[in-house]
């Protein structure tokens, strides 16, 4: 019979420095990755309120972070960031946005192998303390001009990480998916191999998150996924909620609630319920989940029945 091995003084100290322990570890990058548009941004800013007010992310206890960042790199700030972190309720976090920053040179990018000194540029710009989470958006930018070069990725990865552990920082870094293939047989097995790039990015990063969209997995929400080096890989379902955030899935959630509702004509005029399942299936909603919403919209005076089969949407007045 083997021993069971206990962590050792100086593990038990290292896990109380990582961010989320055996997830997310410091002084390393972990990616989160996604499809453009599937809502990386929206989970980011709620996963970035929690560190800060160390509440629990998805039953794991998070570490106290000394401070967040967040380094933009693809739009302005404006366009669409701000909004998300004003949603989750974290308007006030420290960023550099580099496309708001009229005194970098963008020519300098152009130098492929000295992007990841640009991106220590930035992450110093946020003059963060020690033991800080800094987000990147997007990574890609600043790994050796190639995605699908094993080298450059590694060695980019290898550079990072020893700016961080300098630093005493870790990055949680946004990454784009490869595009999926229509014929689902041909798909990858893990959602985590669909992130875009060598296999460099796996070897030389610490933990693969991945947000999947319905339309991708064919479940009626969204899959959330983190597959650590120190702990099981985790699925977790979600919904967005009203403002786009995302909230855990129990069924007749509000998200698919307010999705469904969006199928009925505001006017009131009446829908079959045929018709309903039809478009609700593009979504995709299965025939069962529209049913089961349905009688949520009713029971919350949203949606009622005509007759067997005609439903219409109750116009606000």
């Amino acid at each position: 019979m083997t021993k069971r091995r206990t962590d050792s003084p100086e593990r038990q100290l290292r896990l109380q420095l990582h961010p989320l322990p055996r997830i997310i570890p410091c002084y390393g990058i972990s990616l989160l990755a996604g499809a453009s548009g599937v809502g990386k941004t929206a989970l980011v800013a709620s996963l970035a309120r929690d560190f800060r007010d160390c509440r629990p992310i998805f039953g794991h206890q998070p570490n106290p972070v000394a401070a967040i960042g967040f380094v933009n790199a693809d739009r302005c700030w404006e366009d669409g960031v701000s909004e998300w972190f004003e949603r989750a309720g974290f308007p006030e976090i420290r960023y550099y946005s580099m496309n708001d920053d009229y005194s970098f040179n963008m020519k300098s990018l152009r130098r492929k192998f000295e992007r990841t000194d640009r991106l220590v540029e930035f992450i110093d710009k946020l003059q963060l303390p020690p033991e800080s989470l800094v987000i990147v958006d997007p990574v890609g930018l600043f790994l050796g001009g190639n995605l699908l070069n094993y080298d450059d990725c590694a060695v980019a990865c290898c550079e990072i990480r020893q700016a961080l552990q300098r630093r005493k920082l870790t990055i949680l870094a946004l990454a784009h998916a490869s595009k999926l293939k229509a014929e689902k047989r041909e798909r990858y097995l893990r959602l985590q191999d669909q992130i875009l790039g060598t296999a460099a990015l796996f070897g030389f990063s610490d933990t693969q998150l991945y947000l999947a969209a319905p339309n991708e997995t064919g479940q009626p929400y969204y899959t959330f996924m983190w597959h650590p080096h120190l702990a099981p890989a985790e699925f977790f379902s979600l919904s967005r909620d009203e403002q786009g955030l995302f909230v855990p899935y129990d069924g007749a959630d509000q998200g698919n609630c307010v999705r469904l509702l969006a199928l009925f004509d505001e006017d009131g005029t009446a829908i079959t319920l045929g018709a309903l399942v039809e478009l609700a299936q593009q979504i995709p909603l299965s025939k069962a989940t529209v049913k089961r919403v349905l009688e949520v919209l009713i029971e919350r005076g949203r949606v009622e029945k005509v007759k067997y089969g005609v439903y219409r949407r109750i116009p606000i007045h």
